[in-house]
């Protein structure tokens, strides 16, 4: 396990009532999180083609779950962090976040209940099926906007990593990506 950088604490600065609330609001720590998150696993994945990532994102930091040595890890998030404040933003966005699949859901409901309460002959069963599958259609790319625009956010310059310690959850090897980030600690950020 890395030691954390000389002068940094191994804690977060964000108080851990505004972490919760951070998370049910999706703050901006959350959302810088989601961000490194995303790029991080891209730049693992490109190391470890063979590996099949996942992570989720806190306020404090993020998990990356996948079958990779602990020493990988510190690496891909700083060149991760320093690529999303420079040269590749676009590596916040990722086709397989769970956002699309909230979004796909979100759409195929909604366009299911509209047109199953539609007066006859238009709440059939085919229209039903017609709908959900153009809500299907259309989420993937609104899903994509929905990262782009809601649920990431570029790393701040206050943004630092400090520490990634490696578990197991749910008997599935995973590592906790420590991050503080002051600009983003309050209940707004």
């Amino acid at each position: 396990m890395p030691a954390p950088m000389e002068g940094q604490e191994t804690m977060s600065s964000i108080n851990p009532v505004v972490q919760v609330a951070q998370q049910m609001l999706l703050g901006g720590a959350v959302k810088q999180n989601h961000a490194l998150e995303h790029a991080t696993i891209v730049l693992l994945s490109r190391k470890f083609p063979e590996v099949r990532f996942s992570g989720i994102s806190f306020a404090a930091g993020f998990f990356v779950f996948g079958d990779v040595p602990t020493e990988a890890i510190l690496p891909a998030a700083q060149q991760a962090l320093q690529l999303l404040r420079t040269s590749e933003p676009e590596l916040a966005v990722h086709e397989r976040c769970g956002t699309n699949l909230a979004v796909a859901g979100l759409l195929t409901g909604l366009s299911s209940m509209a047109v199953a309460k539609l007066r006859r002959p238009y709440s059939t069963a085919n229209n039903v099926i017609l709908a959900s599958t153009a809500a299907l259609v259309l989420a993937r790319p609104l899903g994509l906007v929905v990262q782009r625009y809601v649920t990431t956010q570029t790393p701040n310059t206050s943004m630092r990593i400090l520490d990634v310690k490696p578990m197991t959850v749910f008997g599935s090897p995973a590592h906790f990506v420590s991050t503080d980030n002051p600009d983003a600690a309050g209940l707004f950020s």
